[in-house]
């Protein structure tokens, strides 16, 4: 039998290869989303990440299929060096406020680096044996896993988010505390097929028309649900600040704006002297991560945004 009829029979890889390309194709789709703000950055390096887990996998599975043998302890290390990259998108959002966000991908780069030095140890080192990968650096894998969920868990994105954390929990199943007990080994196809399911669902979700009437409300929530918990309730908390200093009749809530006695408040209903301060100041503290055009695109027409 030929090595492309051996390939042909490798299912495994086929459907690897299959939903990466389905992954890449709907992640070029939603970049169209994200112009106008900083997430153009995590978005690429999510596009690496695929790339790079399902390109590693399905060339592995196809060459153990045509060797006839199983898998060794050096592709192994290379698969957890492929999964590694998974922190990289989640990394890349944690800076992705203006001006560090590019110099910020440095940062990023090297968190990856030491992530896989274990890696670079199996294979100089210890000869193609399993990476040895204790201590602090798998309480901190596991760490950024929890901190990835819980960042876009309170957001309409909390689906594909626990998704995503529990791919990466099933690919790295043999390099994590209290995870690696259950496993013999790591399903990692079955753990890069959560991750590139999570990128689908985000991109549906994302792609689907947004039925919320043009607010400040709706920049808000459009922002939150975008950059996650952790940068919203930084702007939220400096939102605030601003408010209470000014005297101003609102507070900044995680699900939108509402007066002193807790109540809804529509922006219409502030009086003017509150109206453009307000709108000034979010403005101000967005712009570190989106364009004066996607605010104004969410805001309502009567809305002057001060854009010449």
């Amino acid at each position: 039998m030929s090595i492309f009829a051996k390939a042909a029979f490798v299912p495994a890889a086929w459907w690897v290869i299959c939903i990466t390309v389905v992954t890449w194709c709907l992640l070029l789709r939603s970049k169209r989303l994200l112009h106008g703000s900083t997430l153009i950055g995590p978005w690429w390096w999510m596009v690496a990440s695929i790339s790079v887990m399902g390109g590693t996998q399905s060339i592995l599975l196809v060459a153990s299929q045509i060797a006839g043998r199983e898998s060794a302890h050096w592709e192994a290390a290379l698969v957890f060096a492929a999964a590694s990259s998974s922190f990289c998108p989640l990394m890349s959002l944690l800076g992705a406020k203006r001006p560090q966000d590019r110099g910020w991908h440095f940062v990023v780069l090297s968190l990856w680096a030491i992530l896989i030095l274990p890696v670079a140890e199996s294979l100089v080192l210890r000869h193609g044996q399993m990476p040895d990968v204790q201590g602090a650096r798998s309480w901190f894998m596991l760490i950024l896993i929890a901190l990835g969920i819980t960042n876009f868990l309170p957001t309409r994105f909390g689906i594909p988010a626990a998704l995503f954390g529990i791919g990466q929990l099933l690919m790295l199943a043999d390099s994590l505390p209290l995870i690696r007990d259950f496993f013999d080994s790591s399903p990692t196809v079955t753990g890069f097929s959560c991750c590139a399911t999570a990128n689908i669902v985000a991109s549906a979700l994302g792609s689907r028309r947004n039925a919320r009437p043009r607010s400040l409300d709706r920049v808000w929530r459009d922002f939150r649900d975008a950059f996650g918990l952790l940068w919203g309730l930084r702007v939220a908390e400096q939102i605030n600040i601003a408010a209470r200093s000014s005297k101003w009749p609102l507070t900044l809530r995680w699900w939108g704006f509402v007066g002193d006695d807790g109540s809804k408040l529509d922006f219409d209903d502030l009086p003017d002297e509150t109206q453009k301060p307000l709108l000034q100041v979010t403005q101000n503290l967005l712009r570190r991560f989106v364009s004066s055009n996607w605010i104004a695109a969410r805001l309502g027409d009567g809305i002057d945004l001060g854009i010449d």
